[in-house]
């Protein structure tokens, strides 16, 4: 999948968080993780513990069904695709 575009992405990250239910946090969290954050990068940026978001991501995974990080990204950017 290529994103020529930063506005397709955000696109496809909102479909996600209605498609599987996701919180604001769970949403903060889930961009960060597509746009390549690991989640020390992402507890700096969003001011908050390195345990508060492996249990966000584990509710992650909980909501989408998947379990890594990489099936996560396919996952997010796979909501709203459209059809082959």
């Amino acid at each position: 999948m290529i994103f020529h575009d930063a506005e397709t992405l955000v696109r496809r990250i909102a479909t996600a968080r209605e498609v599987f239910g996701l919180s604001p946090a769970q949403t903060r969290l889930a961009g960060l993780i597509v746009d390549g954050h690991d989640l020390a990068a992402a507890a700096d940026l969003l001011g908050v513990s390195v345990n508060t978001l492996r249990a966000q991501l584990q509710r992650i995974f909980d909501k989408t069904g998947v379990r890594s990080q990489a099936a996560l990204v396919r996952a997010l950017l796979s909501a709203g695709a459209p059809s082959q």
